[in-house]
């Protein structure tokens, strides 16, 4: 994982004169890299991060993430705006696990403040404990009937525990949680989102602002044989998305992880919670998916899952993918028809190129996967 985020050839000095809001945020990780990131240089700096927290590339989150990490456990050293000031940047940078962790010692200690509240919520719900945001919005709601928002979100998120209830439950599994991909999530989602090759690979849109991810969102739940999941890490939160089509008993997935989190084996053990869900839990006998020819991680992933590659492909401009089928060996010609049908019912502009007949004409039942 990417750790360091910036350049340190040459770690300015303590300069009194610069003030942190004035500070860009390549100057406050050097001059806090030069300050060990000591309870004296937090209190000094980080108010300067929650300044710029918006300027942050995503591609160094994850290295300022393992920072704030590493000094949050000296806050309780600290004085208490040091500990508030750290809520803030975790819950600009959507770091629910250290939010929850700062407030939790901040809680125990008797300063977190009021504001923190509905922080706390929001983390919770993020990080698949809708149950939990739930209590804590009704307790809120009963010591502090005047705040309207613990009201509010408690309605919000009971018709959201039903709606999961009813539609798509969480899929719980050793060590990755994957919740059905809610509107709450858009934030956490961009964060992982950034690199435009998932797009690309995923063949998904490229989102223009939150409401165009919204309405995509909609569009998805709204064709009720699809089942989107965020994948949670206990650690990290929010990592990637997995997603089910489900015709009948024919199935067709894919998955992708943030760039930050890749080579781990997590997008695999994610598709597999997927795939076995869909499998013990939604009778699906079979299941497709295609990938670029070219994309050889994902082409391995999918065969340590017990996928095979078909021997026929989509006709052009597809014909560079690769068609990949998991189930029981059945005839080339089943193969065929379940995509073609499964495409058109997808509205997919994938077609399947009509296979040559085997050398011999006898019939390809058997012989094909």
């Amino acid at each position: 994982m990417h750790v360091e985020a910036f350049d340190h050839r040459c770690p300015p000095q303590d300069d009194p004169g610069v003030t942190a809001v004035d500070a860009s945020l390549a100057t406050l990780w050097e001059a806090l890299e030069a300050a060990a990131w000591s309870p004296r240089a937090l209190r000094r700096w980080l108010p300067g991060i929650v300044a710029h927290a918006s300027a942050l590339a995503p591609e160094s989150r994850v290295g300022w993430l393992v920072r704030l990490r590493e000094a949050s456990r000296h806050v309780w050293a600290a004085p208490v705006e040091v500990g508030e000031t750290l809520l803030r940047a975790a819950n600009a940078w959507c770091d629910w696990p250290l939010l929850l962790a700062t407030a939790e010692r901040l809680e125990a200690a008797g300063e977190l403040p009021a504001w923190a509240s509905p922080l706390m919520v929001d983390a919770e719900l993020r990080t698949g404990d809708a149950q939990a945001a739930l209590a804590r919005c009704r307790t809120r709601a009963l010591l502090h009937p005047q705040e309207r928002w613990a009201s509010d979100t408690h309605d919000a998120l009971q018709q959201w525990l039903g709606f999961i209830a009813a539609v798509a439950p969480p899929i719980i599994g050793e060590s990755l949680r994957l919740e059905p991909l809610g509107h709450h999530h858009a934030r956490d989602f961009a964060w992982q989102y950034y690199d435009p090759v998932i797009a690309e690979r995923c063949c998904l849109p490229a989102f223009v602002d939150h409401a165009h991810w919204h309405r995509w969102l909609d569009r998805c739940w709204g064709y009720g044989d699809q089942y989107t999941y965020a994948v949670l890490h206990p650690e990290w939160g929010f990592i990637g998305s997995v997603s089910l089509i489900l015709r009948e008993d024919v199935g067709f997935f894919y998955y992708w992880i943030g760039r930050d989190f890749q080579g781990h084996g997590l997008g695999p053990a994610a598709a597999r919670l997927l795939l076995d869900h869909g499998c013990r839990h939604r009778g699906m006998r079979t299941c497709y998916a295609k990938v670029f020819e070219d994309n050889a991680p994902s082409r391995r992933a999918l065969e340590k899952l017990g996928f095979d590659a078909l021997d026929f492909c989509p006709v052009p401009p597809n014909a560079h993918e690769v068609l990949y089928r998991l189930g029981a060996p059945q005839c080339r010609e089943d193969s065929v028809e379940e995509m073609r049908t499964l495409f058109e019912r997808m509205g997919s502009d994938t077609r399947i190129a009509v296979p040559v007949s085997i050398q011999d004409g006898r019939s390809a039942c058997g012989r094909g996967r």
